[in-house]
């Protein structure tokens, strides 16, 4: 980690971002882009324009007849920059895991598939992702679709992904991940995708399904002490700080500063958007209080998949907005 605070760190890279951007477009992907490059080596201007060069040798790299929003590439961009991957090397190497995927008759979901493929790209330190991580990718996914078979889906590429690189057998690892998805419904959480996603992420955590779950539900009660509403669309956020082997009031406090301090960034950032950045740059902070170095790779990790699906959903609300809107006008 840098050796500034991950707070400070997101506010310098952000504010180089910020300074070259057009005013016409969206400030939150340079925001996702500033939480994932906390950990980037080099001052915040050198950063920066290093995010946008690889953006925009990711747009510049793509077939054209790939539909990836920019939002989505500049977070990747972001991500490929700090582990010194080229724009280049990964498109060719998506291209052809995706023929792997096909392959193993996999669902075809670019956007879910460029972010599984980086995953296990970053799992593979570079080096050529195997047919037999493939095959084992695909176990993982069947597997998961035995415990739920209609939630899940290509959205579950990612979690797939992250799983592929931990130790067991796919029946076994989706076994523990169904005893923790029960522990948390137990509690109160309601069932259905977004549960099923802080499941496979919690898998991670140190400790037994119940320890897990429990960290969890401290966390969840904990910010309602503190006046936070915790919906589902907040369960992924809880699943991260989950990992943390922290006391709920800590890592809650440490939360809610972060959140609070981004409230004066400008331009301002909506409340539900400064919880999520704020989850991901206290996670940042405080992991190095709880993990190895080596650990600190994988949750890392866990972060960026985070912010990238964060990202993507963003696009994804923007653009039913966008439709809802001009349906509206239509209809006027």
């Amino acid at each position: 980690m840098h050796s500034q605070s991950a707070l400070d760190r997101f506010k310098a890279i952000h504010d180089a971002l910020q300074r070259d951007r057009r005013w016409w477009r969206d400030s939150r992907r340079l925001r996702y882009a500033a939480v994932a490059a906390v950990t980037c080596e080099g001052d915040a201007g050198s950063v920066a324009r290093g995010i946008r060069a690889v953006g925009k040798d990711l747009q510049d790299e793509c077939p054209w007849y790939w539909s990836v929003d920019p939002n989505v590439q500049f977070v990747v961009g972001a991500l490929l920059l700090q582990h010194r991957d080229s724009a280049k090397r990964f498109i060719r190497e998506l291209i052809r895991v995706r023929k792997l995927f096909r392959k193993q008759r996999l669902h075809r979901a670019l956007q879910y598939e460029l972010l599984a493929v980086l995953i296990l790209r970053i799992g593979a330190e570079g080096r050529a992702v195997s047919e037999t991580t493939v095959r084992r990718f695909k176990a993982i996914y069947d597997e998961m679709k035995q415990h739920h078979r209609f939630l899940t889906g290509a959205d579950d590429f990612p979690a797939c992904a992250i799983l592929t690189g931990q130790p067991g057998a796919p029946r076994a690892v989706l076994s523990e991940i169904e005893a923790i998805y029960d522990q948390l419904h137990s509690h109160r959480f309601s069932k259905g995708n977004p549960l099923q996603t802080a499941a496979n992420i919690m898998y991670l955590a140190r400790g037994s399904a119940r320890e897990v779950a429990g960290r969890a539900v401290a966390l969840r009660d904990q910010f309602r002490a503190r006046k936070v509403r915790i919906g589902q669309r907040d369960y992924d956020e809880l699943a991260i700080l989950s990992i943390l082997e922290l006391s709920a009031e800590r890592v809650v406090a440490h939360v809610l500063h972060v959140r609070d301090e981004l409230e004066k960034v400008r331009p301002k950032i909506d409340r539900a958007l400064r919880f999520d950045l704020a989850t991901g740059i206290a996670f940042a902070d405080l992991i190095q209080a709880t993990r190895s170095t080596g650990s600190l790779g994988e949750a890392k990790m866990l972060m960026d998949v985070q912010t990238m699906i964060r990202a993507q959903q963003a696009v994804l609300m923007a653009a039913g907005a966008a439709a809802a809107t001009a349906a509206s006008a239509g209809g006027s």
